[in-house]
């Protein structure tokens, strides 16, 4: 693919009148040939976007940390960081979520900690009813253990309780008894 423009505008220009697998092909071909640092921000976020779109996490995660590294400002890099992790969330990578938020919130400070936290809690919270209603129980099972931990002691006990319905549905009747024997 021939790439004629340099500026971001020319870039957002073309890119627009594409579908989505032609303009992840423009984009990334744009960000190997175009060293303006803002045509390659634009590049990076939207191949962010559409790889997200179709569920390619993997990738989408390689490009919003591009992204967040050409990003100088601290409020623009704490959002590229949670957008990490809500990537992270949405392609099943809780560990590393779990470790890549504690930093963020290292970073971010007291009261920005508190908005992201409450960020984090509404993408597992997603996903949870994604795979609610999926029928996906395993999956489901596995937000929850994460989610157990980030919220309030009342929604924690109601999480807990449908973590116990859930190990009934997936037969693990012997962990289903302890866990409720932990709540009592």
């Amino acid at each position: 693919m021939q790439i004629l423009e340099k500026s971001k505008g020319d870039v957002e220009s073309r890119a627009n009148r594409m579908q989505d697998f032609l303009k992840m092909e423009y984009l990334e071909e744009c960000s190997k040939k175009n060293s303006s640092i803002e045509t390659l921000r634009y590049c990076f976020f939207e191949l962010s976007n559409l790889y997200e779109k179709h569920s390619m996490y993997s990738d989408a995660i390689k490009y919003i940390i591009k992204f967040r590294q050409l990003n100088i400002g601290s409020k623009e890099r704490i959002r590229a960081y949670l957008r990490e992790v809500e990537l992270l969330i949405k392609g099943g990578s809780y560990d590393k979520a779990e470790f890549l938020l504690r930093e963020l919130i290292k970073i971010s400070g007291i009261a920005e900690g508190k908005k992201i936290m409450g960020k984090v809690i509404e993408t597992y919270q997603k996903e949870a009813e994604k795979f609610e209603m999926t029928k996906k129980y395993s999956s489901l099972f596995k937000v929850y253990e994460k989610l157990v931990y980030l919220v309030n002691d009342e929604d924690k006990m109601i999480i807990q309780k449908k973590m116990i319905v859930l190990l009934g549905k997936l037969g693990k009747i012997r962990e289903s008894i302890e866990l409720e024997r932990g709540l009592v």
